[in-house]
């Protein structure tokens, strides 16, 4: 695999001339169990909506639930606190970093639904620079274009590298040999570099998409669903001692999340303005950025259940691309489903927030 470290003093620089473990009984939820406290790794993105909502809405009071919420700029670097015993339940895509923890031993399990790239809802974004869009890749349909290209990642193995190289793949190329992979930079300074012709390819969330077009640094092509259609983004991932000991918590913890998703989801459909405040009051997005990007904030199933075929997929790839361990992976040693099975029952039965 070619991976070439990128100077971000360098592309900074440029740019300024662009002037821009097993499964747990879980026992019956009401609001009149004790108070339970939960310690949550929240990064500050509009996907991360339904938490906003959840707590601006008092939702968790409404089950016993006491919420610590500590910001992390990216989901990774919640996942050495939640390891460390500091957070009871963070963001785990499923990149390669999952995979190799996994085949370690892994102290935790994904739990709850975080994220779909459901057709129209999604909001992984493909880029070209505006010379490869003149070239002629305009779709992921001409990525044979890319070989020898160069592709921005923000870390390898992650969802921008899986979505890059499945598509690859889909050309006839192969992703470990036939595009050069350039991590170390934050999506802001991706498209930055981008507009100063030091990158070809990268996958980015719609709304810097969009900035990238509104600054002529590069065209929007298609989107994550046109590659890998319904993929599973994230989930929330939990320590095995946290649901083994806390279940209760945990499982009030899905009925919050899959309730807020909900309406998260319907919000983005309807552009409704006082969620995007919500929104924006705390990630700081601009309010017409959110707006603009409605419905693609990101999906949410109904029933806050994972696809773990999906992540499974997503596993293989990364055995494929030689960032993960070869050998068969245990669908129990990744996810333990209960609070999201176990909520979704109970908000049948009957829903505290309405």
């Amino acid at each position: 695999m070619i991976i070439r470290r990128i100077d971000r003093r360098k592309v900074l620089g440029g740019a300024a001339a662009l002037g821009a473990m097993s499964t747990f009984p879980a026992p019956f939820v009401s609001a009149q169990e004790p108070k339970a406290k939960i310690r949550l790794g929240v990064v500050p993105l509009i996907s991360s909506g339904p938490i906003f909502l959840a707590q601006a809405r008092g939702f968790f009071d409404k089950v016993n639930l006491e919420v610590d919420a500590r910001i992390f700029a990216d989901g990774a670097l919640a996942i050495p606190a939640l390891v460390a015993g500091e957070l009871d339940a963070t963001v785990s895509t499923a990149n390669a970093g999952l995979f190799n923890t996994v085949a370690r031993g892994a102290p935790f399990r994904l739990t709850v639904d975080r994220g779909v790239e459901k057709p129209g809802s999604g909001t992984m974004q493909l880029v070209v620079s505006n010379d490869i869009y003149k070239a002629g890749v305009t779709s992921i349909s001409k990525f044979a274009m890319l070989k020898g290209k160069r592709a921005l990642l923000q870390a390898v193995g992650g969802v921008d590298q899986y979505l890059i190289g499945l598509a690859l793949e889909k050309a006839g190329l192969n992703p470990v040999t036939d595009i050069v992979w350039q991590p170390g930079l934050t999506y802001p300074d991706i498209v930055k570099a981008m507009g100063v012709g030091q990158c070809d390819v990268a996958q980015i969330p719609v709304p810097l998409g969009m900035i990238a077009e509104r600054n002529n640094a590069g065209k929007m092509i298609e989107a994550g669903y046109d590659v890998d259609p319904n993929m599973q983004l994230a989930g929330w991932a939990m320590p095995a001692t946290f649901l083994k000991a806390n279940m209760s918590a945990a499982t009030r913890f899905a009925m919050v999340h899959t309730h807020a998703a909900r309406l998260y989801n319907k919000a983005a459909a309807e552009k409704d303005p006082a969620v995007i405040k919500i929104i924006h009051e705390a990630t700081k997005v601009p309010e017409a950025l959110i707006t603009a990007a409605a419905p693609r904030w990101t999906w949410f199933n109904d029933d806050g259940s994972i696809d773990t075929a999906s992540v499974m997929k997503q596993g293989r790839f990364w055995q494929k691309m030689k960032l993960a361990p070869a050998g068969d992976f245990k669908e129990d040693q990744i996810f333990d489903l209960t609070p999201a099975r176990e909520a979704a029952k109970r908000l049948a039965e009957k829903n505290p927030f309405i």
